[in-house]
């Protein structure tokens, strides 16, 4: 297991602790997730996309992550409403199964089994999965929140995010073909280095033990859907896309990642069911954690 991953479980593990002992609680998750969301959040985003090179057929793993991710949301919702789940319930079913864990966990994952060409082709297929979080996952998490009123009141909230704006930046930025100056990256790197173990607290802090298993059932659910719906999801688009090797690989493993953290600060952000999206968030990534002595077994099966 690598370091960062190790890191990122400890974390959260010192969290739910500061959590279940009182020492720290949702108030403090809150606020933090305030910070990473509007200040950590966009440092990575702009980091992690600038300078990236795009090859002639780089145009496929974005789009597997958008033929994944859009069907996984149709599913999802289809299934909250056979379930009749409350409107912020709903929502929180459609975050947590909707976004996928790559940055903390596939990244890791990749890149100590396929190494830097796998991380590459890692980051090429985020780019479409960054994409619709940031726009369609974080505009139907506006539009389910409690305290959002009139269309124009989710527009404004949905135009006014940062990381939306970095997005839109670092996109910009790739199309032009620029790059952030020196002086701006080197700013970036310190505010981009605190995402990942604010996040992990952030998910520590905002678990209760107690409220996970009132929302077992349904918690477990989601796991179901987000990794085993993923896993075949990610088959079916490197089927159709007709991608091999390590196209195929990077597809069918990111797709069946946990759930991401940057569900937890949406639920806080948009005032969705933040129980249940945490649960199913802690709950897909101890299944993650538990399948990994499997994944670079999978990773070979797939490239071969």
């Amino acid at each position: 297991m690598s370091a960062t991953l190790q890191g990122f479980i400890a974390i959260f593990m010192g969290g739910a602790m500061l959590r279940s002992f009182g020492l720290l609680g949702k108030i403090h998750a809150e606020r933090m997730a305030s910070i990473v969301f509007s200040i950590s959040l966009p440092a990575t985003i702009l980091v992690s996309l600038d300078r990236m090179a795009f090859a002639p057929t780089a145009w496929k793993l974005p789009l597997a992550a958008c033929l994944v991710t859009i069907p996984m949301l149709f599913c999802s919702w289809q299934l909250a409403r056979l379930l009749e789940l409350p409107r912020t319930t709903q929502g929180g079913f459609l975050l947590a199964t909707g976004c996928i864990n790559s940055v903390y966990f596939a990244y890791p994952v990749v890149l100590a089994t396929l190494g830097d060409q796998g991380l590459a082709q890692t980051i090429l297929f985020d780019l479409g999965q960054t994409t619709l979080t940031l726009t369609v996952i974080y505009g139907l998490a506006v539009w389910h929140g409690a305290g959002t009123s009139t269309p124009r009141s989710i527009l404004m909230r949905f135009l006014s995010s940062p990381p939306l704006w970095a997005l839109c930046a670092s996109l910009t930025l790739t199309l032009l073909g620029l790059h952030l100056p020196t002086w701006l990256r080197e700013g970036l790197i310190p505010i981009h280095l605190t995402t990942t173990p604010l996040a992990s607290l952030v998910l520590g802090l905002s678990i209760s033990f107690s409220v996970v298993r009132r929302v077992l059932a349904l918690a477990l659910l989601g796991v179901v859907v987000r990794m085993g719906g993923g896993l075949l999801l990610g088959f079916a688009v490197a089927w159709l896309l007709n991608l091999s090797g390590m196209e195929r690989a990077i597809v069918v493993l990111v797709a069946a990642m946990p759930s991401a953290v940057t569900a937890v600060i949406f639920a806080t952000e948009t005032g969705l069911d933040e129980d249940l999206v945490t649960s199913i968030v802690a709950l897909s990534i101890c299944v993650g954690v538990g399948l990994l002595p499997w994944l670079p077994r999978l990773s070979l099966l797939l490239l071969g």
